[in-house]
């Protein structure tokens, strides 16, 4: 089969033939008809140790091609989401509905699933498990859920991270309420997204902070109330409800800390790096009754909340499609890559089949 593989560490993608292993007890083989590239997917090699080589992808959904001994609740041609995190459903988070907090979850490049895809004998690793850069993937049972058919796919493939993270962010994590003001610190796919959902939640004012224009733009367009620079912000944002940073740097979780009223609430739903740290006055956190929170995957756990995010689409209110510049093959990665890191779009949908 076809996949983009990296082979070093930040390097640009080479598309190969790959080896794919049978499904093993329990597992599934999904092929791919969407693929998004997330802005996750090009720093796991640089920022967060992924090993290479590597097929990298974590947005995705397809159509069910083999099954595994044992899965019996699946049919092959049933269109699916892939799950980057894949629940056990028996640990504590699990058992008390907060399936995104897993504590089974496997860290990204470990585990039996590394060891799934090959070229000439040599392992290739599965990033973050899912491995969508590819014509077909095989996964857990646990890592593939059913998606309705009237889904497109490459809406569905944004429903894989993208979606639930940003409008988690702001439904699970941030509450948002009615009337209450709101920035939003990064305006790609998951600023994006909490755009949407802070609509969703009711805002009343909503601040969309970017650098790039094209972004602001598309941010404003999306329903956001206004959009500032970054250096517009730390300026003037002051006295706001709910501040989400989708960025996750030090200087962006400050200016969302300063920019939120008393009693305010930040949410850090950008990948922030293991090495950074962000220094906070204890007097101010104790006086000022302000609260921070993370977002891990928006909090939203897809097999309780998918549903509710398909019918928020159906109804019009996260129209999904509208962040979608088109589709590519998947011998045109690098420069999906290229026109995503330079804000040129939102994202291009890989259709590897």
């Amino acid at each position: 089969m076809r996949a983009a593989v990296q082979w070093s560490a930040g390097g640009t993608f080479e598309v190969s033939d790959v080896d794919l292993a049978e499904p093993g007890p329990g597992e599934v083989v999904v092929r791919v008809r969407a693929a998004g590239v997330c802005a996750t997917d090009l720093s796991l090699t640089t920022a967060f140790g992924q090993p290479t080589p590597v097929v990298l992808g974590h947005e995705g959904a397809g159509t069910v091609e083999r099954l595994g001994a044992g899965v019996t609740d699946l049919t092959v041609g049933e269109h699916v989401l892939v799950l980057w995190v894949a629940p056990c459903g028996t640990c504590t988070p699990c058992l008390r509905g907060d399936e995104h907090l897993c504590a089974g979850r496997r860290s990204t490049g470990s585990g039996p699933a590394t060891a799934r895809l090959s070229i000439h004998g040599e392992v290739v690793h599965q990033g973050m498990n899912t491995a969508t850069f590819a014509e077909l993937t095989v996964l857990p049972r646990a890592a593939v859920l059913p998606i309705p058919d009237d889904v497109p796919f490459p809406v569905a493939a944004m429903f894989g991270c993208a979606v639930p993270t940003g409008v988690g962010a702001a439904l699970r994590s941030a509450r948002v309420r009615p009337g209450d003001s709101v920035a939003v610190i990064g305006a790609g796919a998951v600023g994006l997204n909490a755009v949407l959902g802070a609509q969703v939640a009711g805002a009343a004012r909503l601040i969309a902070v970017d650098p790039t224009e094209r972004r602001r733009e598309t941010a404003r367009e999306l329903g956001a109330t206004e959009s500032m620079t970054p250096a517009e912000f730390a300026e003037r944002g002051r006295d706001l409800d709910v501040v989400i940073d989708a960025v996750g740097h030090p200087p962006t979780i400050l200016d969302a800390w300063r920019a939120v009223r008393r009693g305010g609430t930040v949410t850090v739903v950008g990948a922030g790096r293991k090495d950074e740290t962000v220094p906070l006055s204890a007097y101010e956190l104790f006086h000022d009754d302000k609260r921070i929170t993370g977002s891990w995957h928006g909090g939203m756990s897809m097999r309780r909340d998918l549903g509710l995010l398909v019918d928020l689409w159906r109804a019009g209110r996260l129209p999904v499609e509208r962040l979608v510049a088109g589709t590519a093959d998947l011998t045109e990665i690098n420069q999906v890559v290229a026109d995503q890191q330079q804000g040129r779009v939102v994202r291009t949908v890989l259709t590897p089949t």
